[in-house]
């Protein structure tokens, strides 16, 4: 399920929830209601379900490669505690900032994007259709074209070979590398380290994953789960593998009863300052309040890089766009104009 859809059923629960309406008759009238989708199926079942006597914990424990598994465990922890509806609201938030943060990605890109598509339907245009009059007009008068137009109009003339076989090569690739990397654990973390690099978006993705752990890790302690455990959830939650990775070891650790300081230290998690906030909170007896202001400095690195790729990215593609445009018409249709010119003189 995609956050939009794991928020949107985490809404329904908590509404029901805090109303008293029966689960299995609300989401069985819910599903109904659904277009289809992974949301109406995942509601469907749950209403089966809880119809067929299960409870609510482990009706969202089968629905698992759906459902993250953090999720089941948290609302175990609600229903112990009586406090289902304050979890699932809580959980809410963490669903929808995870989603507005893919969201300010994706808008951010949209715009550039549909400049460069612009640009380089405006450059095919040139190849096609423009510069194969000059080449008609030169051979006319038997003058000889620059390199540049000749190379512009080889690609023209020739689009499938030396545009469209190596652009599908391209995509082809890159699709294969992201199934790798989403059915793979290898390459998962290659398709990670590959984001980061990506210049703007890789750092913006990175403390978006690092502000969503340490919430959803502030929550499970916050909510009582011992903290080996909370760490192997948060971590299982999280869509960067290596972020996974680590909290699998920092459990361990734990579990040996090594102190949350040295545990931190040396894993190449977060840096050395998230390890001695952490540290500090668990001495003062408020590690989760503690992991809650990680988490904004977080979300507020998120929100001024946000606010650096809205502003600089979409500028900065149109002027690229622009110069090699402008580069690409002035060399390969001027410059052919001027020989003529000078041919015609002599």
């Amino acid at each position: 399920m995609s956050a939009d859809d794991l928020a949107a059923l985490n809404e329904q629960i908590a509404a029901m929830a805090r109303s008293g309406l029966p689960l299995d008759q609300g989401m069985e009238s819910l599903a109904r209601e659904m277009g289809r989708g992974t949301l109406r199926n995942v509601t469907d079942e749950l209403a089966r379900d809880l119809r067929a006597g299960h409870p609510l914990p482990e009706a969202l424990a089968r629905q698992q490669g759906r459902i993250p598994p953090y999720y089941a465990n948290l609302v175990t922890t609600g229903v112990q505690t009586g406090r289902l509806p304050e979890v699932l609201t809580t959980l809410t938030a963490y669903a929808r900032s995870v989603a507005a943060t893919r969201s300010t990605v994706i808008e951010a890109l949209f715009y550039p994007g549909v400049v460069l598509g612009v640009g380089i339907g405006i450059f095919f245009a040139l190849a096609w259709y423009i510069l194969p009059q000059f080449d008609q007009t030169f051979s006319d008068f038997g003058l000889k074209l620059p390199a540049i137009t000749q190379a512009v109009l080889m690609l023209g003339r020739h689009p499938v070979e030396l545009i469209v076989l190596p652009i599908a090569l391209l995509l082809g690739a890159f699709s294969l590398f992201r199934v790798l990397g989403r059915y793979t654990a290898r390459g998962r973390r290659v398709w990670a380290k590959a984001i980061y690099y990506v210049p703007l978006v890789g750092r913006l993705i990175r403390a978006a994953r690092l502000a969503a752990f340490t919430e959803l890790l502030a929550m499970l302690v916050e909510y009582h789960l011992p903290l080996p455990t909370a760490f192997r959830l948060a971590g299982a939650a999280s869509s960067d593998p290596e972020i996974a990775d680590r909290a699998v070891l920092i459990e361990a650790k734990l579990r040996q009863g090594v102190p949350l300081t040295d545990a931190f230290r040396d894993r190449g998690f977060v840096p050395e300052w998230v390890t001695w906030l952490a540290a500090s909170g668990e001495r003062r007896n408020a590690l989760a309040p503690t992991l809650r202001e990680i988490a904004a400095i977080y979300r507020r690195q998120v929100d001024s890089r946000s606010a650096v790729l809205r502003t600089v990215l979409p500028p900065l593609v149109v002027i690229c766009t622009a110069g090699v445009l402008t580069v690409v018409f002035i060399a390969s249709v001027m410059s052919p104009m001027i020989t003529l010119l000078e041919g015609l003189s002599k």
